[in-house]
């Protein structure tokens, strides 16, 4: 963690509630808390973790911090700016900034598009560079998650890649505009473990390449201790618990925490592999 004193998002009693149908018939309906008056900061440099089970809220900060979701109280700055209702250029300069990897390769990626067209479409978005410099652009970004030779992957699609393969053009699209900051929702969780790995490592060498600041989405405590500087747990939309990784996992202070802890029986035997300096 290169600056810790210098804070890139800052989240500040956000809370967030979904209305949900109950009845097709009569339009019932009822209202969820997702979020419940949440905060938390992350720090330029780092990978910060946010470990939850399904339904925890957890996708639902990631998807406000990527506007793709609005919430109805609170304030979220990125780098010193509140950014829960901005509109228009502001939106479009903020996009490019704040990118956001999905939990599933196959569907974030469009089957009819070339792993070229995929990865340079945030390019032509956001009007970047010429054909030339978009070339070297994707190429450059494809090296950087352990796809060679980029030039011939170019004009294969989805459908021809693997789950690890398609997952790493998923990344390389996101960072394609070398964005500040990125959300990583479970990029692993549909992988096998193997696999996972090098999609960690990956993650790790594109922090201290680009200097980027990660939130790292996950419902595995094992994942985060792996590779997060600090975690923060979330339990029924409320941030329980945290703290420096291997703080939380060796001396966990809320019920909620220690359960995750019990769920892996062999947590405290783990050997951690430093791949986060």
């Amino acid at each position: 963690m290169k600056n810790p004193n210098t804070v890139i998002v800052q989240l500040e009693n956000i809370s967030k509630t979904f209305r949900t149908r109950t009845s097709f018939l009569t339009g019932a309906s009822k209202e969820v808390v997702a979020l419940n008056r949440v905060s938390f900061e992350i720090f330029k440099g780092e990978i910060f973790g946010l470990v939850g089970e399904s339904g925890s809220g957890k996708t639902t900060i990631g998807r406000l911090m990527v506007k793709l979701e609005t919430p109805d109280s609170g304030k979220l700055w990125v780098d010193g700016n509140d950014i829960a209702h901005i509109k228009g250029r502001k939106l479009k300069n903020f996009r490019r900034k704040v990118q956001m990897i999905f939990q599933d390769p196959y569907q974030s990626l469009n089957p009819y598009l070339s792993v070229f067209d995929s990865v340079s479409e945030p390019l032509v978005v956001h009007n970047v560079g010429d054909s030339k410099t978009r070339r070297d652009r994707v190429r450059q970004s494809l090296h950087a998650v352990g796809l060679s030779p980029p030039d011939d992957l170019f004009y294969r699609y989805p459908h021809q890649m693997s789950g690890g393969q398609r997952q790493r053009i998923a990344i390389a699209r996101a960072m394609v505009l070398e964005p500040e900051f990125v959300v990583a929702d479970e990029p692993t969780s549909m992988l096998d473990a193997s696999i996972a790995i090098h999609i960690f490592n990956i993650l790790s060498d594109l922090r201290k390449k680009f200097k980027v600041t990660f939130l790292f989405i996950t419902h595995s405590l094992a994942a985060a201790r792996y590779l997060c500087d600090r975690i923060a747990v979330i339990y029924k939309g409320e941030i329980v618990e945290t703290g420096p990784a291997e703080d939380i996992i060796q001396n966990p202070q809320h019920p909620y925490t220690q359960a995750l802890i019990k769920a892996h029986p062999r947590f405290r035997h783990a050997i951690k592999r430093d791949i986060t300096r």
